[in-house]
């Protein structure tokens, strides 16, 4: 059972209420219900799962949990990047 629920609207928000509303066809009454659900829905929602981003930066054996393990994370990027730098160096020398 519906229920009538009275708002204020300043002229300004009023004109825009109306002309959106028309624009979809609705009346401004079904306008404002249809935010209203809108609304709902997007709060409702879950929130995007990080953990597919998260998780490639990991083992492959599942997400990772970047405060806990930025240390090693970090520490394990900058070993790769020295020891690809080293067997750059050696190949370098050994060609040359």
């Amino acid at each position: 059972m519906t229920q009538p629920t009275n708002i204020v609207l300043d002229p300004g928000l009023r004109a825009t209420a109306k002309r959106r509303a028309s624009e979809r066809g609705l009346s401004v009454s079904a306008y404002i219900r249809d935010l209203i659900r809108e609304d709902d829905a997007r709060s409702s929602s879950p929130a995007a799962d990080v953990s597919t981003i998260f998780g490639i930066a990991g083992d492959g054996g599942g997400p990772t949990d970047m405060a806990r393990d930025k240390h090693r994370l970090i520490g394990e990027a900058v070993s790769a990047l020295h020891d690809e730098r080293i067997e750059a160096r050696d190949a370098d020398t050994s060609s040359g």
